[in-house]
């Protein structure tokens, strides 16, 4: 057990300093040879982590502050490594701060192993462990100690890895707190021209999509809806949310249309403004996209998750990674370029300009919007979803099953 930690010690310096060189490589031509062997070692290193977790419930013997640090870390990256991937940009910055980070605390823990010897080992040596046997009772309650904090915790840091690459990828568009998940409304200026940039998520909380409409009331004020036509009939029965709203207890985002129809003047006596619809028709899309747009269908329509998610990785596995991107072009980058055409148009009639779309467009909007010459004057957040409705919606399904 102690010259299996061993190894597991030696394999995680050896793949922090090579992983470390490698990274460092990346600003020249980077040897194939050297990536393939980081990531054999690797590999090897999470199972030997994997391993040494299992021997640590084993035996007493083997020191928990040395290695579970070192077992925790891969796992870490594996999670996201939230929050330093996060805070650093671009990836590139933050791999090479893992790496260095590996290889820190790889030569930390030699040294500290070296400090605390009686016979001056680098290494773990039974002269420096006590001297205890396996116990059945040891094991139990390691066993026990890790069902307890282990789910959690990882749960924990996988959630808030997700919600912080969601957030990075919306550029704060949409964003996450204690209580649950936000839209963010930005107010961009250029003389006496307006445009509102609103994040949408599709599936939210009916009253707040409500509230959020009439605050869009104004004089000379243009809505340009998002929402792909389908002249052709080409996407089917195109993409449904409402299963996907039911099983966490939100609503479906109603159309501004019917939004406008329920919608009394304002106390102020604004005008509500005219609506008009700037996304794109099927037609434009390739064939890969449409395949991906009824798989995603398929995907938010069903009753089991888990068979639905396996089709559509297949779906995406079968058009390929080159045809996945360009997929992924036809669905945010060209109707972006669409929807900037009709704002510039929109900007000849109207003061203000208001663009409530999903979050993942508008990132590439409000980069070319300052590059037209708009400042951003305000920023404003309101609740679209409260995380205590969607607790609540899942274990009613749970109780219900």
């Amino acid at each position: 057990m102690i010259a299996f930690a061993n190894w597991f010690l030696i394999g995680f310096a050896l793949d922090g300093a090579i992983s470390l060189f490698d990274d460092l490589l990346q600003t020249g031509p980077a040897p194939a040879l050297l990536s393939a062997l980081r990531g054999a070692i690797a590999l090897g290193v999470l199972f030997a982590a994997l391993g040494s977790f299992v021997l640590l419930a084993i035996s007493p013997r083997l020191p928990k502050r040395i290695l579970l640090p070192l077992i925790a870390f891969p796992v870490w990256c594996l999670l996201g490594a939230y929050p330093l991937a996060i805070g650093l940009e671009p990836s590139e910055r933050s791999v090479l701060a893992l790496s260095g980070i590996q290889l820190g605390l790889a030569l930390a823990t030699l040294c500290w192993i070296r400090l605390r010897s009686a016979t001056d080992h680098w290494l773990l040596h039974p002269s420096d462990l006590p001297n205890k046997r396996p116990r059945f009772g040891y094991t139990l309650r390691f066993a026990l100690a890790t069902a307890l904090i282990a789910p959690p915790l990882l749960a924990g840091i996988a959630g808030l890895s997700l919600f912080a690459q969601i957030e990075r990828a919306t550029a704060g568009f949409v964003t996450f707190d204690l209580a649950g998940i936000n839209s963010t409304a930005r107010e961009y200026r250029r003389d006496d021209q307006r445009i509102d940039l609103v994040g949408m998520a599709h599936i939210g909380d009916d009253e707040a999509y409500l509230d959020l409409f009439e605050s869009f009331a104004g004089k000379s004020t243009l809505l340009l809806e998002e929402g792909v036509t389908d002249e052709d009939g080409l996407i089917g029965d195109g993409l449904f949310y409402e299963m996907l709203a039911s099983r966490i207890g939100l609503d479906v985002q109603p159309s501004f249309e019917a939004m406008l129809a329920e919608t009394p003047p304002s106390s102020a006596g604004d005008p509500l403004p005219e609506i008009r619809n700037a996304d794109v028709d099927a037609r434009v899309f390739g064939k890969d996209t449409i395949a991906v747009i009824d798989a995603a269908s398929r995907l938010y329509q069903s009753d089991r998750l888990a068979p639905a998610l396996e089709e559509f990785r297949a779906t995406l596995d079968e058009i390929g990674p080159e045809a996945t991107e360009a997929a992924f072009r036809d669905l945010i980058d060209n109707r972006n370029a669409h929807l900037l055409r009709e704002i510039r148009a929109g900007l000849d009639d109207y003061q203000r300009i208001v663009v409530p779309w999903g979050a993942l467009h508008l990132p590439g909007i409000e980069a070319a919007i300052l590059d037209w010459g708009f400042e951003q004057t305000a920023s404003s957040q309101r609740r679209i979803a409260a995380y205590q409705t969607i607790l609540t919606a899942l274990l009613s399904r749970e109780e219900a099953r």
